[in-house]
């Protein structure tokens, strides 16, 4: 009996087998069919073999290139259209021009100025005095005058002044000997100072101080520069990322597709119950929510790209969808610590600007310690006269009549002949007649006490002293982010390697699952589990790339040598690629 039995139990094995075998054959193998649509380079709609399947739509990447409207390119193609067309660099860039406008505006302190005056003057009063009588009751002066200054700041702290007055005056006085009479001059006059505002002035000051500040609005520049290359970077690489989630989740659709089609069935068959169909369709509708929601990231990561690499809303690039070329290879990225903090703290800009904010905290100490000096100013002048009027003589105070002489009969004459003409002769005595005045003289002032100046001093030492502590704080925050970002990089670099691991494991694991379906020694249900096992694995895998990729741009970023010297060039016209503004 034990032996009929055991006979008995085997012929029913071997039977069972042949059964599955038989069925195996008879049906369409779902995990053959589960393995082409889980295929990186299938079509979106079912394959051979699964045409009863509903089909899968596009995604936005097919249907862009379906319709004409892709728009491939590479990571440096998107670079370079970044900085060519980037807002933020195109704002900063246009921060140099006003810059470079203050600095010209400080300039202005030094411009020369000429200032021309013509005027006209009457005055009538009453005769006081005998020595200013006239023919009439009053006094009446009549005068023109035309002057022309011309002054000049020059950059030792001294000023240059020269001055050409010219004048015509008329009078009824008889005690004029002149009538009219023209009058003329120059003055020639520098001053300087020899000891305060020597060295340095607030004209001089500010101008330094514009100066750093275009320095400063330069480093600013190159920062923005660098944040916007390693935004592009960052944002590209997430939009690959996405475009590979969505072919994994429409996968992830085919195979809960296949599986609900199997189940249904089975039931028909009386193999499985119905909740088994409830099953597969609870699974298909929430994977096919999982691919909606995969769909609109992708869109997400399209504008967020667009934005860094277009100034104008109605540019083509809003019209088109973005396809990544550039695959997330692995490429190792070595380092070494010292090397790399080394590298930071000579390129970092943070560090760059706070030099800067010295050197200006510098320049205003300076400035106030020179206003603190005793003031020492030399003046020197020099300049001549002239005068011209028509021929007069002496005249009775009474009646204005010339008074004649006793012997001759002849008016008194009391105008030399080298003076007699017009405003012309009087310009001709200025040069040749000698009428020269000069004058040099030194003016002392002595501050007693300043209190507000100490005080200025005081904090511009103590602010001194933080800018230092704040520049060793920054030295030391760049040198732990050097440190976490080189450590998040060989993170990343573990994760890559076990990522591929896992993948090799997930794909040998489903082809031995295969192989025990084939031999009927497993269900439909696990080749399907170990096929979305190996879909998250290649996911996982793709997920760890790039992170690498993007650890890589931080550690890039970090160090400062994201930028290279074209890229710069081609970002200083940025603000010239916007278009109008109205």
């Amino acid at each position: 009996m034990k032996v009929c039995s055991a006979a008995a139990r085997r012929a029913l094995s071997i039977l069972g087998m042949l059964a599955l075998v038989l069925a195996s054959t008879t049906l369409s193998s779902p995990a053959v069919i589960a393995q082409e649509s889980a295929s990186p380079g299938s079509e979106a709609s079912t394959g051979s073999g699964a045409d009863e399947l509903p089909p899968l739509p596009l995604s936005p990447i097919e249907t862009a290139q379906r319709d004409g409207t892709a728009l491939p390119l590479s990571l440096k193609d998107l670079t370079k259209l970044a900085l060519e067309q980037n807002l933020d660099i195109a704002i900063s860039d246009t921060n140099e021009q006003l810059r470079q406008q203050a600095i010209l505006q400080q300039h202005g302190s030094y411009d020369p100025q000429l200032t021309a005056q013509v005027g006209f003057n009457s005055r009538k009063n009453a005769n006081t005095t005998q020595y200013d009588r006239s023919t009439e009751s009053f006094n009446k002066n009549d005068s023109a005058s035309w002057n022309f200054t011309f002054r000049q700041p020059v950059k030792t702290g001294g000023t240059f002044q020269a001055t050409w007055n010219s004048s015509r005056s008329e009078s009824n006085s008889t005690a004029m000997v002149f009538n009219p009479n023209y009058q003329s001059s120059y003055n020639l006059q520098f001053s300087q100072p020899l000891w305060r505002n020597l060295r340095i002035d607030s004209n001089r000051a500010n101008l330094k101080l514009a100066n750093l500040d275009l320095t400063l609005t330069d480093s600013e520049f190159k920062q923005k520069v660098t944040d916007t290359i390693s935004n592009i970077q960052t944002a590209y690489w997430d939009l690959v990322s996405a475009i590979r989630n969505y072919e994994i989740r429409r996968n992830s659709v085919k195979l809960a597709q296949i599986n609900l089609r199997d189940s249904r069935k089975k039931v028909e068959v009386g193999t499985s119950a119905p909740i088994d169909v409830t099953d597969a369709e609870a699974t298909a509708a929430s994977r096919e929510v999982d691919l909606i929601s995969a769909e609109e990231t992708i869109l997400r990561a399209q504008n967020t790209l667009r934005s860094l690499v277009s100034n104008d809303r109605n540019a083509d690039i809003w019209r088109k969808v973005i396809v990544p070329t550039d695959q997330p290879d692995f490429k190792e990225f070595k380092v070494d610590v010292e090397t790399a903090i080394n590298t930071a703290l000579q390129n970092r800009p943070e560090l760059r600007q706070a030099d800067l904010n010295l050197q200006q905290l510098d320049i205003r100490k300076r400035l106030n310690l020179n206003n603190r000096k005793w003031q020492f100013d030399l003046t020197g002048q020099f300049g001549s006269t002239g005068t011209a009027g028509p021929q007069g003589c002496q005249k009775n105070q009474f009646t204005g009549e010339c008074i004649l002489d006793p012997i001759t009969g002849l008016p008194t004459l009391l105008t030399p002949p080298a003076l007699v003409g017009g405003i012309g002769n009087a310009y001709k005595t200025m040069w040749t007649e000698g009428y020269t005045n000069w004058q040099l003289q030194l003016q002392v002032t002595i501050p007693l006490r300043n209190r507000s100046i100490d005080a200025q001093i005081a904090q511009q030492n103590i602010q001194k002293r933080q800018q230092l502590m704040n520049i060793r704080k920054t030295e030391q925050s760049i040198q732990v982010e050097i440190r976490n970002a080189l450590q998040s990089l060989e993170t990343n670099r573990k994760q890559v390697e076990t990522s591929a691991v896992a993948r090799r494991l997930a794909q040998e694991r489903l082809e031995g699952e295969e192989k025990r379906f084939q031999a009927g020694l497993s269900q439909n249900y696990l080749v399907l589990q170990r096929q979305n096992e190996l879909s998250s694995a290649e996911y996982q895998e793709l997920q760890a790339l790039i992170r690498y990729k993007q650890a890589v741009v931080t550690v890039q970023k970090a160090m400062y040598t994201l930028l290279e010297s074209s890229d710069f060039a081609i970002a200083k016209g940025s603000s010239a690629n916007v278009p109008d503004l109205k």
